[in-house]
């Protein structure tokens, strides 16, 4: 995005990347294309074709973060000892009070400071309070120094002004920086709260703290980053609740009431309008849309740990897209998913696998045999992966009660929007449906649910499905999905595994071998079987089943 303010941060051990101003992420691959430095398709193995933001069922993070991250305690005088500091400073006290149109009372009321650093650059302070406790401050340049950011580092990042959703107001407005909150607030809008870490980022935990709230208006910079920061706050607060307010000029809140009062203020907020997710815009609308679309690089969406397998997508997972994976079963679709679910995880995509068949921790162990290619799990592999997945947005979802199709919508879109989801697997859906009479009408409303869910929430949903009863050592088609041609139908891809089955000689038996890891080839067909975008076709993958792992397959044969 070109700023060149230190809003950009690079994981020095895994490579992946993340700049807090424009919300752009992924890994060492996705950054050379950026720079136009990217390497051919065969030194990346393919995966970037392209080179030129009452539930039922339980959620829960695959490896939590560390318990003590973000509970730094503050001393209050951190806070008050800046605050006595600007009051008596004429010079500072006069940018916030002339060039800021911030009013004494307002000062004093949240206690903004003035803190100098041994550099002599001035900063002024803005605490971030609770219920009376200090939770964390932050700070921003004043000139004549570039404009900059700051914060105390390992505190938790909380809702400015969030005291005031103690009152459940019928309406509330988010804006983008804690100046403009200030603002609305002294304009007399006290039902006013600010995002505290960029436009980007919207804590799960201030997701259950505006539940209540019926109307919430963003106030967000008109910006391209404001805008996808607003649009995301408002995909994960629910559409049906969330304004766009759109400030003129390109102006933020508080360059807006410098000329302007609250009257004209408000008949901004009646012009207010929701965001467009009913899959229905004016033609006005489209048109506007498409120019910004042509005039920005064509983004890719999510992809498979594998570039041969990435190959067969034109551009990936893209938002909206339901994708079904069948095989037979015990060919390794939970592991193929799971595989997908952790890689896009630690690419920083927040991303759900959830598994009506295996419990919790037998997922867990299935991840750690994957990440450190061992069996046998002991102290020292779950350290390992722990350290690998440590603050990976990697979440498991399982029912300890019979789901049922509207349990499982509601926890899904739940979970999307508190966790800020990208990906979604479901394993799998005729587990869900096992009705005895209406088996087929049951699985063609299912397949519709999910696919409107992947539209509604902008993300791809994978959803494994069982094929019917079929000849052995037979390639299944679309057309042996069990009880629905709905499956085939309603998806905009479908993938399908294949291996074949191994003729037992009673050898293994005898040698003490484990007929589970021996059923089957190792050698997997993954064949795009039907795709929307995409001519589809086959590649082949190598099993472990020892270990629960696929891997590309060297030259050598695995």
């Amino acid at each position: 995005c070109g700023d060149t303010k230190n809003h950009f941060y690079i994981d020095s051990q895994e490579g992946q990347f993340f700049c807090h101003k424009c919300q752009e992420k992924g890994n060492l691959n996705t950054l050379k294309k950026h720079l136009g430095d990217h390497q051919s398709k065969e030194e990346d193995g393919g995966e970037y074709k392209n080179t030129t933001r009452k539930p039922q069922g339980t959620i829960k993070q695959a490896f939590p973060e560390k318990a003590s991250r973000g509970n730094k305690a503050l001393d209050e005088k951190m806070a008050l000892e800046p605050h006595e500091r600007l009051l008596g400073n004429g010079k500072a006290l006069s940018y916030v009070t002339e060039e800021r149109k911030l009013t004494l009372e307002t000062i004093q009321a949240f206690k903004l400071g003035l803190q100098v650093d041994p550099a002599g650059t001035r900063w002024l302070t803005i605490p971030h309070y609770a219920k009376g406790k200090l939770f964390n401050i932050k700070s921003r340049s004043l000139p004549p120094a570039e404009k900059d950011f700051r914060r105390v580092t390992d505190c938790p990042s909380i809702l400015f002004n969030g005291d005031c959703i103690e009152e459940i107001p019928e309406e509330l407005y988010i804006t983008e920086a804690e100046i403009d909150a200030l603002t609305l607030w002294q304009a007399g809008i006290k039902n006013v709260v600010a995002v505290t870490a960029g436009a980007g980022f919207f804590d799960p935990s201030w997701i259950d703290q505006l539940a209540k709230v019926k109307k919430i208006y963003l106030t967000y910079d008109p910006d391209e980053p404001g805008q996808k920061g607003a649009r995301e706050a408002a995909r994960r607060l629910g559409y049906n609740r969330s304004y766009n307010l759109l400030l003129p000029d390109g102006q933020d809140v508080n360059e807006f009431f410098r000329e302007h009062d609250i009257f004209e203020f408000q008949i901004i907020v009646n012009e207010a309008r929701q965001f467009d997710v009913s899959g229905v815009m004016s033609v006005q609308e489209g048109f506007k849309r498409l120019q910004g679309e042509i005039q920005r690089p064509q983004r890719d969406g999510l992809f498979t740990p594998w570039g041969n397998v990435n190959k067969k997508f034109r551009r990936g997972f893209l938002p909206g897209e339901l994708i079904i994976l069948g095989s037979l079963p015990k060919i390794g679709k939970s592991t193929f998913c799971l595989q997908i679910a952790t890689k896009n995880a630690l690419d920083g995509n927040s991303s759900l696998f959830y598994c009506l068949e295996m419990p919790f921790m037998e997922v867990i162990e299935k991840i750690i045999q994957c990440e450190t290619k061992t069996k046998i799990i002991g102290t020292d592999q779950i350290k390992k992966t722990e350290e690998v997945f440590s603050e990976k947005p990697l979440y498991l979802g399982y029912s300890r009660q019979k789901p049922t199709l509207d349990g499982i919508m509601e926890t899904l879109r739940a979970a999307v929007q508190r966790y800020g989801l990208k990906l979604v697997i479901f394993d799998h859906l005729h587990f869900l449906c096992r009705s005895i009479t209406n088996q087929t009408q049951e699985i063609g409303l299912a397949v519709q649910a999910f696919k409107f869910l992947a539209m509604e929430m902008e993300i791809p949903i994978i959803l494994v499905a069982q094929p019917r009863k079929i000849q052995e050592n037979v390639i299944m088609t679309a057309m042996d999905l069990k009880d629905s041609i709905s499956i085939y139908s309603d998806c905009d891809h479908l993938i399908i595994l294949h291996r074949k089955r191994k003729a037992s000689t009673g050898k293994e038996i005898e040698e003490g071998m484990e007929t589970h890891d021996q059923a089957f080839e190792p050698i997997t067909l993954v064949r795009l079987e039907a795709s929307r975008y995409n001519a589809g076709g086959d590649t082949l993958l190598y099993y472990h089943g020892e270990y629960s792992r696929f891997d590309e397959i060297s030259k050598s044969g695995r």
